[in-house]
């Protein structure tokens, strides 16, 4: 988990630097195409099955009265949420973007601007934020739980696997949608259509 974590903090640091280097229009589709590709396979797929079953878990999550336990599911069931309302904008923040056969970019905005991806892109650097968060608080929440009576740490074990599987999938999910969100506002600023 630490190797992926790293990865996205340094695809997060490279995306939404002012001195990131631009793509050719052509990279960019070349891009899009690899990215829709990506949406629709069995990885993503299941992963996006696996958060359904995880909104489920995060209603059942006990509280345990021990602060690293349940900060840290409270961590997890924040980043869940931030992760759904990112997958949901994008849904809705459908832009088409096709090459008209002269080499040229057109833009078909449905409800979204270049502003809007921006924004998105923002709140995906705050799921990073949240995600390094978890990480940190799951070593000590773990430590805690080692501590306690085997009899009595059942809601607190349940609690940390839950944890453990939400930053997992959510680090994975934060990559793809950064890489997504970064290809549209590129594209966009490409066509100069803004």
């Amino acid at each position: 988990m630490k190797k992926t974590l790293l990865s996205l903090v340094v695809l997060l640091a490279t995306v939404f630097t002012v001195n990131a280097q631009e793509k050719t229009v052509a990279e960019l589709k070349s891009e899009r195409e690899q990215l829709a590709v990506e949406l629709q396979s069995e990885e993503v797929v299941k992963r996006q099955e696996d958060f359904q079953k995880l909104e489920a878990k995060a209603q059942k999550v006990e509280p345990t009265n021990l602060g690293s336990v349940d900060g840290l599911a409270e961590t997890s069931t924040s980043l869940l949420t931030t992760i759904k309302s990112a997958n949901e904008l994008l849904k809705n923040y459908r832009t088409e973007i096709t090459d008209n056969g002269n080499g040229e970019v057109e833009i078909a905005k449905y409800e979204a601007s270049l502003n809007d991806y921006v924004e998105l892109g923002k709140n995906l650097v705050a799921a990073a934020t949240l995600a390094a968060d978890g990480v940190q608080r799951l070593k000590t929440a773990k430590d805690d739980v080692k501590k306690l009576n085997p009899l009595k740490a059942k809601a607190a074990v349940n609690s940390v696997n839950f944890s453990t599987d939400a930053i997992t999938l959510s680090v994975d999910e934060i990559a793809l949608q950064t890489r997504i969100v970064t290809n549209l506002i590129q594209s966009i600023k490409a066509s100069k259509n803004l």
